[in-house]
């Protein structure tokens, strides 16, 4: 079983049991279909609210998008989340396809779409125009966090390469009525997007966010200011 689907399995009966569901959003299904990319190739684009039967609709889809030079299907992604379940479903399934995702320009992908189903792209992209919008889970909708839900989520992504804290983070600051977002920019500099080798944006898989990076050097300094000295560990191991 791989760590992903341990981890579902792990934490699932749990979380469906408690009915968990992000807030504001009602039941239904997303509009999955295909289109012609700006290279000519067939790709998939997923828009609506997340629901029961996605994941079928999703995998008939896939079978009709055309594999790039990587050998990886394409999703464009628009959607403001719905249900965790058929989220973690569609997850497994864009693992096993090796797919690439997008939010394009004026396009957005939150909720459960941003924190469950954007991080099974090998690569992932947020364009410039796009956003991620990300907040806590609750119970059966209501405004009452749910940490076991953050928890499974969190460590899912950090299970298909993205940055464990900051997702965490992200979901305990931000209410389930709330919603974080983040724009182009925002995504590539705490790490959640994955671009294509050579486009020179973002970070490669492994890599610290430069965000962090930057919160680490500045409290550095701040540091050094204030006593004299830096301290050597911080220093060494984190700052270049």
């Amino acid at each position: 079983m791989s760590p992903v689907s341990s981890i579902r399995h792990r934490f699932a009966a749990a979380v469906l049991a408690a009915l968990v569901a992000f807030a504001g959003v009602s039941a239904q299904a997303m509009d999955i279909t295909t289109a012609t990319g700006a290279d000519g190739r067939r790709i998939v684009v997923a828009r609506g609210v997340i629901g029961a039967g996605d994941t079928d609709r999703l995998r008939r889809a896939l079978a009709e998008a055309d594999p790039g030079r990587d050998g990886l299907r394409s999703i464009a992604l628009d959607s403001p989340g719905g249900a965790v379940d058929e989220a973690l479903d569609m997850a497994l399934l864009m693992d096993r396809e090796r797919v690439a995702v997008t939010v394009g320009a004026g396009a957005i992908c939150a909720s459960a779409c941003a924190q469950i189903v954007f991080f099974a792209g090998v690569e992932r992209v947020v364009q410039e125009g796009g956003r991620l919008g990300l907040h806590s889970c609750s119970r059966g909708g209501a405004s009452t966090r749910m940490p076991i839900c953050n928890e499974m989520i969190a460590r899912q992504a950090a299970a298909r390469g993205a940055p464990y804290g900051t997702l965490m983070a992200f979901m305990q600051l931000t209410g389930p009525d709330q919603m974080r977002w983040l724009d182009a920019e925002d995504a590539d500099c705490w790490g959640l997007t994955l671009w294509p080798p050579g486009s020179n944006r973002g970070i490669r898989r492994g890599d610290a966010p430069p965000c962090i990076l930057q919160d680490v050097k500045k409290r550095a300094s701040l540091s050094k200011t204030a006593t004299g000295t830096t301290s050597p560990d911080v220093q060494g191991q984190l700052v270049k």
